[in-house]
């Protein structure tokens, strides 16, 4: 299936030469999927000396990995006063520990493999769309610096917000100087590109078919050949459900669309007002919006795709009037770009890592913060099939619970966005 003819596609480096996979073949570890985390599982098990394949059955970084916004922010779903309080202070901490772990492993297997993807540590603004957000944002930094020794984030008020961002409407903000921004096609490719080349055979066009265990080993059939294996790694993510392998994995998340455009290149006078510091951008909306300077000078705006998965005229009619909501001085800008794509949510807003058996592991469910956490997740997947013990806290197995009443999820997914519509509107 072809790539989304997204701005990402149009300026992206060629895509490596990998064929797809014909006869049989046998390996340690077979991954399915190359996305970031199959890619970064396969990077690690390499690293350690051990065989692996991949199997794609599309390209290599299709899904979101190629599609998203390309932005690697350092906060997960959940404030991090939320999480103290949900969780408790020594394991808000270990989040904490384990989110600056996983951009320290992005940019490492960029600087490793020489990944050309713009990767920058150009910092993130959490732009806060009302007064309620804003006083959580504030409890965030006083949190940060009290319990985890962290004074970097700060607080900046609604005339820096302004400035920072050239966006009217917000109150304030949080800004994170350690956070990036990368061009996420690129990084797919780089980083596929330089695992093929030494000598990790990554397989596009190979969707697999069935999965079964068989003694020793577990059996991946495919159209034109068997993978068997010692294990196999499970990193289809927001589209797990395409995959027929007999496991409740698509039932554990909720696939949402999410939806991005993209303005004509914008004149110099124009972009020095537009985030003239080039943070990338995301506000506190419940149905939130996010926004970047991306390749060509043009600007990137993202935000809620269609419920029902399918491309819709009304979605992307809907994200041009949010832009120059938030950028007036934009109205009448032409837009050249519009593609969607899929997140995968969870019940709990976290990713998961564990095993559905002895020889079969996976890790998913992303739910947008996915350029930095399948670094980390894809490194505990590769150490968790090895046999080795993993400490992913709250992202761990034992809370990766299946969604109930999975096949009534678009029209709750149109009341719960009906609800949260009403809530931004009156800034709650």
């Amino acid at each position: 299936m072809e790539h989304p003819l997204s701005l990402w596609l149009t300026t992206a480096n060629p895509a490596p030469e990998l064929s797809a996979l014909e006869g049989d073949d046998q390996t340690d570890f077979a991954i399915i999927g190359a996305g970031y985390t199959g890619l970064a599982a396969a990077h690690h098990l390499a690293r350690m000396g051990r065989s692996c394949v991949v199997l794609e059955a599309n390209d290599a970084g299709w899904g979101a990995s190629g599609r998203n916004g390309g932005m690697a922010v350092l906060r997960y779903k959940k404030s991090w006063s939320r999480l103290a309080r949900e969780l408790g202070h020594e394991r808000a901490r270990y989040l904490h520990r384990l989110l600056h772990d996983a951009i320290d492993l992005l940019e490492a297997a960029i600087s490793e493999h020489r990944i050309d993807c713009g990767f920058a540590r150009c910092g993130h603004i959490t732009a806060a769309n009302g007064a309620g957000a804003l006083k959580t944002l504030q409890d965030d930094v006083e949190w940060l610096a009290a319990e985890a020794g962290d004074a970097v984030p700060r607080i900046v008020d609604k005339a820096e917000v302004t400035a920072l961002t050239g966006a009217t409407g917000y109150l304030g903000g949080y800004v994170d100087a350690r956070a990036g921004g990368i061009h996420p096609l690129n990084y797919a490719r780089g980083l596929a590109a330089a695992l093929a080349g030494r000598g990790v055979p990554i397989h596009v066009s190979t969707p697999v078919e069935a999965l079964r265990e068989d003694g020793e080993s577990v059996i991946l059939e495919t159209k034109r050949g068997v993978v068997r294996a010692s294990q196999a790694l499970i990193a289809t993510n927001a589209y797990s459900d395409l995959v027929p392998f007999g496991t409740d994995l698509g039932a554990r998340i909720v696939p949402v669309s999410t939806s991005i455009i993209s303005t004509q290149p914008l004149p110099d006078d124009v972009l020095s007002r537009i985030v003239p510091q080039r943070h990338v951008v995301s506000d506190t909306r419940h149905l939130l919006n996010y926004f970047r300077v991306a390749p060509g000078n043009r600007l990137l705006y993202g935000g809620r795709g269609s419920l029902t998965g399918k491309e819709s005229p009304e979605v992307y009619s809907g994200l041009e009037r949010k832009l120059v909501q938030t950028f007036p001085s934009l109205k009448g800008v032409a837009i050249d770009h519009r593609w969607s794509g899929r997140v995968a949510v969870t019940l709990d807003d976290f990713p998961h890592v564990g095993r559905v058996s002895p020889r079969v592991s996976y890790a998913m469910g992303y739910g947008g913060r996915g350029v930095v956490l399948t670094n980390l997740l894809g490194k505990m997947l590769a150490e968790l099939a090895m046999g080795e013990a993993v400490d992913a806290g709250p992202m761990s197995a034992a809370a990766f619970g299946r969604i109930p009443l999975q096949g009534l999820r678009i029209p709750a997914m149109k009341a719960v966005a009906g609800y949260y519509n009403l809530l931004d509107r009156l800034k709650l």
